[in-house]
């Protein structure tokens, strides 16, 4: 299509996730809003995102040359961790610390399992190679780096171990970059279409162990990234696009190609931080400040709280993990993240019997392919999705939009033989167990979560999101005393709707220890100046004018000689007003919210310099899916089951386009929609808004 000189206004949101790929299309110019899904297809996630992209641009008519914008969430880094498909990768580092990623902390993240594991490390003792250099800890040569035996290490790990993809981690690099440099010059004479990652430009703060794990893990998934991002590209272009591709990033920001590829750590949890930046959005259009994220899909359930609108970040996590929700048994990365948990809890989650005879459900999925039973497309395994069927939450006629009949009648006789007959009980009592243990799962993760955060869930509203959250966030919002639930229109593609609104955001960090009183106003200004220009490159390169943007510093600060730093905000001021006053009375004050006690008389000293800069001027408002003109339509109905004390209950069923603005309905109510089913109990009501989201008071 010949697009001319015409300027068009289409932005597209895709969030592949491990079930369905969720789609966004937004109009910008008139306000109009649609939403898709389309089942993930795991061989090449890429497939299922170019056939749904067809589709929804083709019910709307729109044609790939009119979309000006395609915004990505993927779960590929962490798919490729887990999995062990990324590239060949060696590590050049300092003579004597080859063994870091082996060594690790030398702690213990379960104390109680004397057969404790941890994952091999992504690159082998045999690849990993020590260069005769060092600095000292304020970044000063102690022993030069000899070129030549940058040049013999590179050979031998080219030609002798085939890897595709080099780490750079030499000692104390964070303090400065030069024998990085030298480094990545002299491969670059060697071999030029080799990927090298430098600790100094991926992550450059203190702490060795974290610094190299980091920069190996972006080594390792980097050139994955790259093929995978050229090949959505081409593949978009074939058919006519000439528009922008943006990667949405795990700290809830959207950046270019270019910054992803070089990067992809930032992306190890785009699609959930789309989820939570979605939450805080419809939060604030409903008055809630304070809100609990919940969103559920087909293979994981995600947690996060909103304080006061603001989403939580943490910079450090692990992923793949040996032991998937054991915290510290995966591989360690440090990046900005914002703060969720995640537990292998879904539609696909599969449910069974175990050798004492109780239901167990996950953290194994059977994801898309094949998906639960009532697919049909080849699932053996009772899932939680299948649960739902059976208790009459989800229509089997209409599920999907009508794009799929549910096989109702072989999703009971598995439940039967697999389930209902072990335990002595019937189909119906076997899928509420599976029902109540996924929610009992999820709820008892979410509290764990808050509790380590101190902080309490009791008071908050809650957000569902995500294909099943909605039917299951009633249960879910009980057990964690939460009262008021919020399933916003359009929730079951609630993250890719997050992806459409995320700003374009880019965070750098530098370490440079010192002790605070040692430090002058000047010495701030340079380091948070030089972040500020790292960061304002990244958005231009994204199209956002660097004197169009808004920055937010932060300190890693800590008293000399303790062994973990808190990040300190200083909001409200400028590089060029952070004096080491207030720095002290900022950490004074972070140091009270956090540990609820004074600061101690003993110096305070100054680790990591951070600085967040994004895009200015947008309003925190979702973009909103056009609701129908009347709805008041009449309700069917079905027997439902809401667990023993209520039993069956024939239940009013209403499609949500249906609904009617104002409306308040008595429950038990199931309320569908293409992309996810509500489900209110009894001792419940829903209230339907003038946007039509959905209130459920419990």
């Amino acid at each position: 299509m010949d697009t001319g000189d015409e300027q068009y206004m289409y932005t597209l949101g895709m969030d592949i996730g491990g079930t369905f790929t969720d789609f966004t299309l937004v109009d910008r110019e008139s306000g109009d809003v649609t939403v898709d899904k389309e089942p993930t297809t795991p061989a090449n996630p890429a497939e299922g995102a170019l056939t749904g992209a067809h589709r929804i641009l083709e019910e709307n008519g729109v044609a790939f040359g009119e979309l000006d914008t395609v915004i990505h969430g993927t779960t590929l880094v962490s798919n490729t961790l887990i999995e062990g498909t990324g590239a060949t990768t060696g590590l050049l580092t300092t003579d004597g610390i080859r063994d870091t990623l082996e060594l690790r902390r030398g702690s213990r993240y379960d104390m109680f399992d004397w057969e404790m594991e941890y994952p091999d490390p992504l690159v082998p003792r045999q690849r990993r190679l020590e260069l005769n250099e060092r600095l000292n800890d304020a970044g000063e040569v102690v022993e030069p780096l000899d070129r030549e035996e940058v040049r013999e290490r590179t050979r031998t790990l080219v030609e002798d171990h085939d890897v595709d993809s080099v780490a750079v981690s030499l000692l104390h690099s964070y303090e400065s970059d030069e024998h990085e440099r030298i480094v990545a010059d002299v491969i670059a004479e060697e071999y030029p279409d080799l990927n090298v990652s430098l600790s100094s430009a991926v992550v450059p703060v203190i702490r060795e162990y974290e610094r190299t794990s980091t920069t190996v893990i972006n080594a390792y998934v980097a050139p994955v990234v790259a093929d995978y991002l050229e090949f959505l590209r081409s593949e978009l272009e074939s058919e006519g696009f000439a528009g922008e591709v943006y990667m949405m990033t795990s700290s809830g920001g959207i950046v270019d190609v270019r910054t992803a590829k070089a990067e992809p750590i930032r992306l190890v949890e785009s699609g959930p931080a789309a989820g939570v930046l979605a939450s805080r959005i419809f939060g604030e259009n409903h008055g809630n400040d304070d809100v609990f994220s919940f969103d559920m899909g087909g293979t994981t359930a995600k947690g996060s709280i909103v304080e006061d609108g603001d989403v939580r970040m943490k910079y450090e996590a692990d992923v793949a993990r040996v032991h998937r929700f054991k915290e510290g048994s995966g591989y360690d990365l440090v990046s900005p993240l914002i703060d969720l948990t995640e537990i292998g809890a879904g539609g696909g989650s599969i449910a069974a019997v175990n050798d004492v005879g109780l239901i167990e459900v996950g953290p194994e999925s059977s994801g898309s392919d094949p998906g639960p039973i009532c697919y049909n497309r080849g699932g053996e395994d009772p899932t939680v999705t299948d649960a739902s069927l059976l208790l009459g939450y989800l229509n089997p006629e209409n599920f999907y939009g009508g794009r799929m009949d549910l096989a109702a009648e072989k999703t009971r006789s598995i439940f039967e033989e697999r389930l209902a007959d072990p335990l002595g009980v019937s189909v119906t009592e076997a899928a509420w167990r599976v029902f109540e243990v996924v929610n009992e799962n999820m709820a008892t993760a979410f509290r764990r979560y808050a509790a380590s955060r101190g902080l309490d869930t009791r008071g908050l509203s809650m957000t569902a999101l995500g294909g099943a959250g909605p039917s299951h966030a009633f249960r879910v919002a009980r057990k964690l005393d939460i009262d008021e639930v919020v399933c916003p229109y359009g929730a079951g593609v609630g993250s890719s709707i997050g992806l459409t609104e995320a700003p374009r955001m880019y965070e750098a960090s530098s370490t440079s220890q010192a002790v605070l009183e040692t430090l002058s106003t000047d010495d701030f200004r340079r380091q948070f100046d030089a972040l500020r220009e790292e960061a304002a490159a990244v958005l231009e390169r994204a199209g956002i004018d660097p004197d169009e943007t808004e920055a937010s510093l932060s300190l890693d600060m800590r008293h000399v000689d303790q062994g973990h730093e808190i990040k300190v905000p200083l909001e409200g001021y400028d590089s060029d007003e952070v004096t080491p006053d207030v720095a002290r009375e900022a950490f004074e004050r972070t140091y009270r919210e956090t540990f609820n006690r004074e600061t101690l008389e003993f110096p305070v000293e100054v680790l990591t310099y951070r600085l967040e800069l994004s895009e200015g001027g947008r309003d925190a408002e979702t973009a909103q899916l056009a609701v129908p003109d009347d709805g008041s339509d009449e309700p069917t109905s079905r027997d439902v089951y809401f667990g023993a004390e209520e039993g069956t209950v024939t239940t009013d069923i209403y499609s949500w386009d249906g609904l009617e603005a104002g409306q308040t309905i008595a429950g038990p109510v199931v309320v569908e929609a293409d992309q996810t089913t509500v489900v209110a109990d009894p001792d419940s009501s829903v209230t339907v808004a003038d946007n039509y989201d959905i209130t459920i008071e419990l």
